[in-house]
Order: structure tokens, then C-alpha cells, then sequence
């Protein structure tokens, strides 16, 4: 019989505290609804129950990996069939855009009849990916890798037999079916609105090391630049390469900003996802730079929040959801042909105009 499974190792496994995983998952109020499915979902792929909390109740590891509502999480004598979701940890850590793709997962997983169960992967546990003891893998129908992952951890996961679709993620030499969003094309886009708004110098702010998305929207920007019509000698693009989600990256970001002088002052700013974005703004703002007067600033993903920024920021709308969805389709389809070409689905980018650029 496997441990138990305690609410301060879920805690931990989220970085949440212990009385936030314990209000989930007593259907108590004042956790958001979000936070609620994820530390419900991130239990269930632990092994927990409720019924631990009570000694004369007997703990049950095959379990519903589908939301429940008020908080309660049965067990089941025979668990359903299912989709196994691996996603890296860090993406569960108030992560607007992953958020809202496990909820295209979870609405498309609920439409078509199916359970699905969302393993969390900690930085360290990528390689090698294995089905956790817990679960029977008769009952997993495939399999859904959210994100970047090594190509051991695709390799490993592949080996398994089980169906496989890759999110937001591509592996050009391994045969996996895959559902992406344009990053080139969005890249490109962002540029171009800045270039046609007049913009000759232009600053492109991410992290190669963070994600190839990141990568892509660069290259985006660069081919933005290379179709111009005019002299390219009256154009320029740079990049600042920040830390990402690293404890650094303001700091990076504000010295980056302090050190510009007129000559090397751009006159438009893309970055990487909205986060950035939104980072640099108030940073914008202390050092007397006015957007978008002075400086235009376009982010990618279209978060919420960059609605009600100051100025609000006009960014470009990636699938997220729809990306959720997608891929539970395409991993459908390849049940059904199971001997057919490997797909790549790309989902279209479309710019939302607000004040910021």
C-alpha cells in the first residue's frame, strides 16, 4: 500500500500554504475557483483523498481525475477511462495561460465523456517520464505532454504505447502529433505594428532559455524587419535578454531601462508574453518615459490583466483554451486512426489593439 498522502506535501508540491490546500479541499470559501481546481486536480494526482482524514476510512488510489463540485473528491471502485495531463509544475503557479489551457483540456475532456488527471512535474523529475504507481495504465486512453519538456521526457513517454499529443511544443524528429500556437507568426506581427505606427527603433525583450516559444516570437520580430520595404540601414532591432520568472528579472529589466541614453532610446518595445509587458511599464513610467507617446510597448498572449493596465496594452491574442481543446481533439482523432501521418496543428494569432502601442 502506497503512503499517505499528506495536505502539506500538495502544499508544497504548489507552493501554496497548507490552510489554502486544506480550504479547497473542505469546499470552504475564500480560494479562487482556479486556485480550487488545481489543488483539487494536483491531489488527486498525488494519491489523496478526504477519506484519509478520517482513521476508520480506508484510502482508495484509483481515483476520478474529473472536478468535483463543493470541494468533495470520491473515490471510485473503477475508474473511468482517461487522459493523463503532465505539465510542469512551475506552470501551475498562477499561470494565466496554462490555467486557462487545462481548462480547454478539462471542458473538451468532459464534452467527448472522458476523466482527465493532471500529473504537476518538478523541474528536477522531467527525465524520463513514467505513469505513476497509482494509476492503471488499461484505463489511459493517451496522453497530453502540456509544454516544454526534454526530448527524453517525449521519448520515454512515446515508448509507452500509449498515445501522445504535445501542447504548445514541437519535436521535429520525433514522430508525435502536436498542437502549437503561431509564435513566428505572432512575433511578426507585434513588429510590424510597431513598424507601421513608425516606429524605426525597436527592442525585443524575452529569454532564449525559457521556452522555444520565446525563441519563435524573436525570429518573428527579425523577419518583420527583413520584409520593410525601405533602406534596412533605418531600421533596428535589439534584444534584451532577461531572466524570466527568475528572482532577477525586475532588476534586470529596471537597469536595462536606466541605462538608456537618446541615441540608444527605442521608439517601440515587443515583448515576449504579456508579463513582461506588463513588468516594464511602471518601470516605463519611474523613469519619465510615457507610453505610448514616447515609447510603444506590445506584448503577446492577452492575458486578462492587460486590459486594465495603465496605459492598457495592446498585445496579441494567442489560443489558450482553444489550445486546451485542440489538443484533446487532435489526440481523439488519433485514436480513431491510429496508422495515419502524425499531425501539426497551428492555431492563428490575432492583434488586440488597446493604448499602450
Amino acid at each position: 500500500m502506497s503512503p499517505k498522502v499528506s495536505m502539506q506535501q500538495i502544499a508544497d508540491r504548489l507552493g501554496m500554504s497548507k490552510y489554502t490546500v486544506s480550504q479547497a479541499l473542505s469546499g470552504k470559501s475564500g480560494v479562487s475557483e482556479e486556485n480550487r481546481l488545481r489543488i483539487q486536480e494536483t491531489a488527486k494526482a498525488m494519491g489523496y483523498t478526504l477519506q484519509q482524514k478520517h482513521a476508520q476510512r480506508t484510502p482508495t488510489h484509483h481515483l476520478s481525475a474529473s472536478h468535483v463540485p463543493n470541494g468533495d473528491i470520491h473515490a471510485q471502485a473503477e475508474i473511468s477511462p482517461y487522459i493523463l495531463v503532465w505539465i510542469q509544475s512551475t506552470y501551475l503557479e498562477d499561470n494565466p495561460f496554462w490555467g486557462k489551457v487545462l481548462t480547454g483540456i478539462a471542458a473538451a475532456s468532459k464534452e467527448l465523456g472522458f476523466e482527465h488527471l493532471i500529473v504537476p512535474i518538478a523541474p528536477h523529475h522531467q527525465l524520463g517520464l513514467q505513469m505513476p504507481s497509482y494509476l492503471d495504465p488499461s484505463h489511459c486512453i493517451g496522453q497530453l505532454l502540456a509544454g516544454t519538456f526534454p526530448t527524453q521526457s517525449v521519448i520515454s513517454l512515446k515508448q509507452s504505447g500509449i498515445p501522445l499529443v504535445l501542447i504548445d511544443h514541437h519535436e521535429p524528429l520525433i514522430e508525435v502529433d502536436c498542437v502549437l500556437n503561431n509564435n513566428l507568426d505572432a512575433g511578426k506581427m507585434a513588429c510590424q505594428r510597431l513598424l507601421s505606427a513608425g516606429a524605426k527603433r525597436v527592442i525585443f525583450i524575452g529569454d532564449d532559455q525559457f521556452a522555444v516559444s520565446f525563441k519563435e516570437r524573436w525570429w518573428g520580430c527579425r523577419m518583420a524587419l527583413e520584409d520593410i520595404a525601405g533602406p534596412a540601414d533605418h531600421y533596428h532591432l535589439k534584444k534584451w535578454q532577461i531572466a524570466y520568472s527568475s528572482p532577477h528579472m525586475l532588476h534586470q529589466m529596471e537597469r536595462k531601462v536606466a541605462a538608456m541614453t537618446p541615441e540608444t532610446m527605442p521608439d517601440g518595445i515587443v515583448c515576449a508574453n504579456d508579463h513582461l509587458a506588463l513588468a516594464l511599464l511602471p518601470i516605463l513610467k519611474r523613469h519619465g518615459l510615457d507610453v505610448p507617446s514616447q515609447v510603444k510597448v506590445i506584448g503577446l498572449d492577452n492575458i486578462e490583466a492587460t486590459a486594465y493596465a495603465t496605459p492598457a496594452l495592446s498585445t496579441i491574442e494567442l489560443g489558450k483554451e482553444s489550445l486546451g481543446i485542440r489538443a484533446v481533439e487532435t489526440l481523439l482523432y488519433r485514436l480513431q486512426h491510429p496508422g495515419r501521418q502524425v499531425e501539426k496543428v497551428v492555431l492563428s494569432a490575432r492583434f488586440i489593439a488597446r493604448d499602450s502601442g
